[in-house]
């Protein structure tokens, strides 16, 4: 192995195993490389894009190739985006990119074409090219059921890598993407007050409490209870009936686990009726869940509820912390 093919292979592992043939040709000549593809010691994976044998293959090899095959006017987007800036509802294996001109390539690779990709719109993760947190929401909110939209959304929130005015910005900039009235939605009712859900098991049951029928809560809802500020995950106001999302993770300690006791006990004294959801309910019998639910709901209104009713707080219009039912 001479000298010049050393540097070559070096570049590919540096690129996952991949190399576009311009690259290759810095370094060697067109006999020796064709050379190399005729005894298939390097192999196209994708016009242009030659793959070391031998490399382990792997999906950031593929979305590699797939950046060298794009050149410089694109970003990897839409759900490998999502997947690499590490939303859980989005793991890795699609390749999507989004391209300023319009090329070609056969499934399972998906294009998307636009007009533009300003900076603000890109970021680099793991060394890839790929949109933005805001970009590729906005992306999303066209392709994915409005459940993961909103889920992906509450997680970018909590991780804060996006923030509701920089989403509310990329709406307006983004106008013409398909799709974004459900972003919209999201978006106003955020703005609006209620709070993103914090944790996948607030986002499963917030989705089964959509389509149940049933009204639709208020989502972390602060309140001030015997002096303390306490967020509760659904608060349905006109009832004063609150659903938490217990996962075990956030309450297994002894001093978690007094804490939301505590907690509990300060609500029931008050006149709130608490129901507390837990993975495994929510997986083995979320039928059970809504009908004690509706139940619950029915016996509160019946007794005239109502202790943390828009009527009762005139601040229920302020953004989300502001907003409290001082029940001290």
């Amino acid at each position: 192995m001479n000298g010049s093919e050393v540097e070559c292979l070096r570049v590919a592992a540096r690129q996952f195993g991949v190399l576009h043939r311009r690259q290759a040709l810095e370094w060697l000549s067109r006999q020796q490389l064709d050379r190399r593809v005729r005894s298939k010691q390097w192999s196209f994976v994708l016009p242009q894009v030659l793959r070391v044998e031998g490399a382990p293959r792997s999906w950031h090899q593929e979305l590699k190739a797939l950046s060298l095959w794009a050149g410089q006017d694109y970003a990897l987007s839409h759900r490998t985006a999502a997947a690499l800036h590490g939303f859980r509802r989005f793991p890795a294996g699609p390749r999507e990119v989004t391209l300023l001109r319009h090329r070609e390539l056969p499934a399972p690779v998906v294009l998307h074409w636009t007009t533009r990709l300003p900076p603000r719109d890109l970021a680099s993760v793991q060394g890839f090219r790929v949109t933005s947190v805001t970009r590729t929401l906005v992306d999303l909110a066209g392709i994915v059921s409005e459940a993961d939209l909103r889920a992906t959304v509450d997680e970018a929130l909590n991780r804060k890598r996006t923030t509701i005015d920089r989403l509310a910005v990329a709406l307006v900039e983004h106008a013409s993407v398909a799709g974004v009235s459900a972003l919209r939605e999201i978006v106003r009712e955020y703005q609006g007050g209620d709070g993103p859900c914090e944790s996948e098991l607030e986002a499963r049951v917030f989705e089964l409490l959509d389509r149940s029928g049933l009204p639709r809560p208020t989502r972390q809802r602060s309140i001030t209870v015997a002096g303390r500020l306490r967020r509760l995950d659904f608060l349905f106001p006109d009832h004063d009936v609150i659903v938490e999302a217990d996962g075990y993770a956030t309450h297994a300690s002894p001093m978690a686990f007094e804490k939301d006791r505590q907690r509990a006990n300060s609500l029931t004294s008050r006149g709130f009726r608490v129901l507390q959801w837990t993975w495994r309910s929510l997986h083995d019998r979320p039928g059970e869940l809504l009908r004690e639910l509706k139940a619950v709901l029915d016996a509160q209104a019946s007794r005239g509820a109502g202790l943390c009713s828009p009527a009762a707080v005139p601040n229920v219009n302020q953004p989300l912390l502001r907003r409290s039912c001082d029940l001290g």
